[in-house]
């Protein structure tokens, strides 16, 4: 299986279909135990003055939302990503880092954004609530306390619905 990155609503692929050349070994998300609250995307217990979630669905049902804090009134995205300790492989294009690989779906992949693929589509949330679809890569966004990334997986065809939002605490 394959993946892209980003799909903006109007159909326009802010993935450039797999154009870029891969920059070496899939980045990885930092490991370690979460507490329970984090998996189920609530923030209770989660230490940090700020809060951000990231919410991803690998297929329909499949849901994994992890709440990170932070110090800052915002987070970059990828920093969120890391701290999640959700594994994941990116690559750098023309709009900035693409995602690849989320939680080892696909199990493998040798180019990430292959034209005609399954990819993951990435929304922001800004305020919890309403998702939003980035024209740039996940290294453009900052995400403010209270927000949230969210990631599906999709086919290549239509507009990929975002991935529900996760219980606030």
């Amino acid at each position: 299986m394959a993946v892209a990155a980003f799909v903006l609503l109007s159909g326009v692929t802010a993935a450039a279909c797999g154009s870029g050349s891969p920059s070496g070994t899939p980045s990885r998300s930092s490991t370690g135990t979460k507490p329970a609250a984090a998996l189920a995307g609530s923030c209770t217990g989660v230490p940090g003055a700020h809060h951000a979630r990231l919410v991803v669905e690998t297929s329909p049902g499949k849901v994994v939302a992890r709440c990170v804090g932070f110090a800052a009134k915002s987070i970059p995205a990828l920093k969120l990503l890391e701290k999640s300790g959700i594994q994941f492989g990116t690559q750098k294009f023309s709009f900035g880092v693409a995602i690849c690989q989320v939680d080892h779906v696909p199990a493998h992949y040798t180019q990430c954004l292959p034209s005609g693929q399954d990819y993951w589509a990435l929304f922001l949330s800004k305020n919890g609530r309403t998702w939003t679809t980035p024209s740039v890569g996940v290294s453009e966004i900052t995400v403010p306390s209270g927000g949230s990334i969210g990631l599906r997986y999709d086919p290549p065809t239509g507009s990929p619905p975002p991935p529900p939002h996760p219980t606030p605490a």
